[in-house]
């Protein structure tokens, strides 16, 4: 009986020493995207990625001494650009005209990390994301003339787009107050969204590559478990 109870007693520390450590932490994510849309071979010819902009607000939660959850509500300016034919309704061209197509979409990733290290510790990144279309600009200008053709709405757009997060980065601990990080994702659109054909498909999906600077809050009486977490 009391070897029993020695067991239940050493089990139950044993769960309850990491979470001694836990803390939650809230911040600030920035930083440029290289977008591309693929799905769509007609797009795929003749766009091209360009760099825009991601940010928004984020949460930590290491919940054990190499794991942790984190999210963030994101603002992604999603598309491409380049020069592409286009056609009127009859099948008619239209000519060549130079392309800026801009989704912009409010994203919630749900994230894991794999983490290691003590002040300074590296990160492996992976987990879904969901977002839901705000609007979208598509501008078809041409090269001689500077005549524009500006489509906007998103009647012809399913709302939801969905993928895969994978990601790598690290995190380096200023104080028991406040944490700085740098990372890098790669976002893979696995959700259609388009309504209608586009050129022939019915397909067309975001791709994405994220490099994001973050600084990191611990607010309360949890920032003394941000500098015990490394001694």
């Amino acid at each position: 009986m009391k070897k029993a109870i020695f067991l239940v007693l050493l089990i139950s520390l044993s769960i309850q020493t990491p979470a001694q450590k836990n803390f939650v932490q809230v911040g600030l994510l920035a930083g440029p995207s290289w977008v591309n849309l693929y799905g769509n071979p007609f797009i795929e010819t003749f766009l091209e990625p360009e760099f825009r902009f991601t940010g928004g607000p984020t949460v930590y939660y290491p919940f054990h001494k190499h794991f942790a959850v984190k999210s963030n509500l994101f603002f992604e300016s999603k598309g491409s650009g380049g020069i592409l034919p286009l056609f009127d309704e009859a099948g008619e061209p239209l000519g060549i005209h130079e392309t800026e197509v801009h989704y912009n979409y409010l994203t919630i990733p749900l994230l894991f990390d794999y983490y290691f290290g003590r002040r300074l510790k590296g990160n492996l990144t992976a987990g879904p994301y969901l977002g839901v279309m705000l609007n979208q600009n598509t501008t078809y200008t041409k090269p001689v003339g500077g005549e524009s053709i500006v489509e906007k709405g998103t009647a012809n757009f399913i709302p939801w787009d969905g993928g895969l997060v994978l990601g790598t980065g690290g995190r380096y601990t200023l104080s028991k107050r406040f944490t700085v990080s740098i990372e890098g994702r790669y976002n893979i659109g696995l959700t259609n969204i388009v309504s209608r054909p586009v050129m022939g498909s019915l397909t067309i999906y975001n791709l994405s590559t994220q490099i994001m600077l973050g600084i990191f809050y611990t607010p309360g009486y949890q920032a003394g478990r941000v500098r015990n977490s490394h001694l």
